[in-house]
C-alpha cells in the first residue's frame, strides 16, 4: 500500500531534497522576498510562510537551480524563533531589572549568530582559503567579539569552511548558556542578592552588521553581496524583543543585510521600537500579507488554484501515483449531471430571461445556486449537496495550503482503509469521503478553534491586547456573526436575486471598539479575511470582510466564487453579534441590477 502522499512535514524538518521535490514556485507572487530590503511577511497559520522561507535557503536553491553557492543571488539564513530560548518565561524577569533592552538584545543577537553559524556549517562550499578565513576571524570576528566585551579564547578549526563555522557555533552556544544561567539566577533569587551583569553585550548594529558585511566577502560566498536573515515565527518574541527587532528594521542596513521577518497575522506584538518610534512601511520595511494575496485578491485568485493543483500533483508523483489531481479527486457524477442540466436550461432561456452580459455569465452565476435550490425547500434537504471534486476542495481551503493538505491526507487515510481488506490500489477518492471530510473539517474548524479560545485567559498572548472585552464574550459574538453571515448568504444563494453568490460584508461606518475586537479575533483565527474596497459614496475606502470559504459546507454555499458583498451598518452588525439569527435582505428580484447585492442591509431579523 502507498504511504500517504499528503502527510504534512513541517518545513523546519525537511531536507533540501524533500523541499525541492515539494517546491512550487511562490517567489513570483512575492518578489520582495528575492530583492534586497526589509520585509514583514504576515499570514494565517498554514498559508505557506515557513515553506517560502525553507525554499529560499541555499541548499534548496543550489539543488533546484543546479548552482554553486557562489552563483546564488543572495545568502539566506533562517532563524526559527518558535520553541527557543528567546521565549523562555524567565526572560520576562528582566523587565523589572536593570538594562532589559541591552540584555534582551544580547540574547537575540547571540541567538541570531548561533543559528546563522549553524546554517553556514551545513552549506556545501565550492571555494576555500584558509588564509582568508584566518584573516576574517582575527581581524573581524574576534575583534568585534572583544569590542563587545568577550575576551574568550575561541578554539577555531580551519580544516574546512564547515568545521570553521561549526567551531564558532560551539563558542556562540557557550555565550547563550552563560546568559541563560544569569537569567535563571535572577529568576530564582529569593534572597535579594544583587547579581551584577559581567557578561559580554553583543548587538545587531555593533556585531552582526559589521561581521556579516565582511562574512559575505569570503571565498565561495555569493558574488552578489547580499545577506538575507529570515526570522521565522517572530510573533513568539516578547513585546520587549519585538521592539528590539523593530529597532533592527529601522537601522536600514540593506542592501547588504536585509531582515525578512514572518509572523502570524495580527500576532506581531508591536510596531514601536525601543525608542518609542513607530517603524513604518515602506520606509523601514515592506509589508507582505500572504493571506491577502491568496484569499482575498479576486483578480489574482487563479494563481492559488494553479499552485494548489501543482502541489497535489507533485505529491502524487512522488508517491508513484500516476494520476492527475482532477481524476484522483473526481466530481459526484449525479450532481454534475444535475448542474449541467441547469446550465442547458439557462442557455435555452437566456434570450427571454437572461440577466448577464453573456450567456456564459448567467451559467457561471446561476447553475450551481439553481441546483442547490432545487434539492429541496428547506436547508436540511439542500444539505445533500456533495462537496467533492478538485475545484470544490481547493476553493474550500480558502488560500491555506495546510488546510488543503490536512483534508486530502484524511481522505487518503479513509480511502486506503476501505481498500486495505481487498488489497486494492488507490486510484481515486470516493466522493462521499471527500464530502464527509470537508464537512467535518468545517465543523471542527468552527467549533474546536472557538473552544480553544474560550479556554484561554484574557491575559494570554494568544489574545493580544488591546481587546476591550473578555475572550469568551468576543468568541460568542464572533460565532453569532459567522452564523448570521452564513445563513444570510445561503438565503441569497437560493433566492431569485440577480447576484446570488455573496461571501463578503463591507462596512458602511467606522466600527466601534466592540466590533473591532470581534473582527480582529475573526481575522486572527482565519474565520474572516480582511481587505479594503471603495465605499458606497465613492469618496474613500472601507473594510471588507470575506467569510472563509471552508465554512461553505456548514451553510450550504457555493465556494467556487464570490462576486457580491453587502454594505453593513454598525447597528446591523451589533444585531448580528447579539443573536446570530439569519438576516432578512431587501428583495430586489424585480430589477435587473447586477450590483444589487451591494445594496443589501442586515436590517430586520429573518424569522424561520
Amino acid at each position: 500500500m502507498y504511504e500517504n502522499p499528503f502527510a504534512v512535514i513541517t518545513p523546519e524538518e525537511m531536507t533540501a531534497k524533500q523541499a525541492n521535490q515539494l517546491f512550487v514556485e511562490m517567489h513570483s507572487d512575492f518578489p520582495q522576498i528575492k530583492r534586497p530590503g526589509n520585509i514583514i511577511i504576515t499570514g494565517a497559520r498554514g498559508c505557506g510562510k515557513s515553506m517560502l522561507i525553507r525554499c529560499s535557503l541555499p541548499d534548496v536553491l543550489m539543488l533546484k537551480d543546479n548552482k554553486k553557492l557562489s552563483e546564488l543571488d543572495y545568502l539566506a539564513l533562517r532563524i526559527h524563533v518558535k520553541r527557543t530560548s528567546l521565549n523562555i518565561t524567565d526572560l520576562q524577569s528582566l523587565d523589572n531589572t536593570h538594562a532589559p533592552y541591552l540584555i534582551n538584545e544580547h540574547c537575540m543577537t547571540v541567538y541570531v549568530l548561533m543559528h546563522s553559524l549553524l546554517n553556514l556549517a551545513d552549506i556545501k562550499y565550492d571555494d576555500y582559503s584558509e588564509e582568508k578565513f584566518k584573516h576574517f576571524f582575527e581581524n573581524v570576528y574576534k575583534r568585534y567579539m572583544h569590542l563587545s566585551g568577550c575576551k574568550d579564547d575561541i578554539k577555531v578549526d580551519y580544516t574546512s569552511p564547515n568545521n570553521f563555522f561549526r567551531s564558532l557555533y560551539k563558542h556562540a552556544e557557550e555565550l547563550q548558556y552563560s546568559v541563560i544561567d544569569y537569567i535563571a539566577r535572577l529568576s530564582l533569587n529569593t534572597d535579594g542578592i544583587n547579581y551584577s551583569y559581567n557578561l559580554p553585550l553583543l548587538s545587531f548594529l555593533r556585531f552582526i552588521v559589521p561581521v556579516f558585511k565582511e562574512l559575505i566577502n569570503l571565498p565561495g560566498f555569493p558574488n552578489e553581496k547580499h545577506v538575507y536573515i529570515f526570522i521565522d515565527d517572530a510573533d513568539n518574541l516578547s513585546k520587549t524583543q519585538t521592539e528590539i527587532l523593530n529597532s533592527w528594521l529601522a537601522c536600514r542596513t540593506q542592501p547588504t543585510i536585509s531582515l525578512k521577518v514572518s509572523s502570524q497575522i495580527d500576532l506581531y506584538k508591536t510596531y514601536l521600537s525601543t525608542t518609542g518610534v513607530m517603524v513604518e512601511s515602506p520606509h523601514d520595511y515592506q509589508d507582505v500579507n500572504i493571506s491577502y494575496r491568496y484569499t482575498t485578491d479576486i483578480q489574482r485568485g487563479p494563481n492559488y488554484y494553479d499552485k494548489a493543483v501543482r502541489i497535489l500533483q507533485k505529491r502524487l508523483d512522488i508517491a508513484g501515483i500516476n494520476i492527475s489531481p482532477e481524476d484522483f479527486f473526481p466530481v459526484y457524477n449525479k450532481q454534475e449531471e444535475g448542474i449541467l442540466a441547469e446550465e442547458e436550461k439557462i442557455k435555452a432561456e437566456y434570450s427571454e430571461k437572461g440577466r448577464g452580459t453573456t450567456v456564459a455569465d448567467d451559467v457561471k452565476r446561476y447553475a450551481i445556486p439553481n441546483y442547490i435550490k432545487n434539492l429541496g425547500g428547506t436547508r436540511k434537504a439542500r444539505s445533500t449537496y456533495r462537496y467533492a471534486g478538485i475545484e470544490n476542495i481547493i476553493h474550500l481551503s480558502s488560500g491555506i495550503i495546510r488546510y488543503l493538505l490536512d483534508a486530502t491526507m484524511k481522505m487518503f487515510d479513509i480511502q486506503t482503509g476501505r481498500l486495505e481488506e481487498q488489497n486494492l490500489s488507490i486510484n481515486f477518492i470516493d466522493t462521499d469521503i471527500q464530502n464527509i471530510v470537508m464537512r467535518n473539517q468545517a465543523e471542527q474548524f468552527f467549533y474546536t478553534e472557538l473552544r480553544k479560545i474560550e479556554n484561554v485567559d484574557s491575559e494570554s498572548e494568544l489574545v493580544p491586547a488591546p481587546i476591550p472585552t473578555t475572550p469568551v464574550n468576543n468568541v460568542e459574538k464572533l460565532q453569532n456573526l459567522i452564523s448570521a453571515m452564513g445563513k444570510t448568504f445561503h438565503e441569497i444563494l437560493v433566492s431569485e436575486r440577480s447576484e446570488r453568490k455573496v461571501f463578503s460584508i463591507a462596512l458602511s461606518n467606522n466600527p466601534d471598539s466592540e466590533l473591532k475586537a470581534v473582527f480582529r479575533l475573526g481575522v486572527r483565527l482565519g474565520f474572516l479575511h480582511e481587505m479594503r474596497i471603495g465605499n458606497k459614496d465613492g469618496n474613500g475606502r472601507t473594510m471588507l470582510y470575506v467569510l472563509n470559504r471552508c465554512f461553505a459546507p456548514l451553510f450550504i454555499l457555493d465556494p467556487t466564487g464570490f462576486q457580491g458583498y453587502l454594505f453593513i451598518t454598525n447597528i446591523d452588525l451589533h444585531k448580528a453579534i447579539k443573536d446570530g439569527k439569519q438576516l432578512k435582505y431587501i428583495s430586489m428580484s424585480d430589477t435587473n441590477d447586477e450590483n444589487d447585492a451591494i445594496q443589501l442591509s442586515f436590517e430586520d431579523i429573518w424569522e424561520d
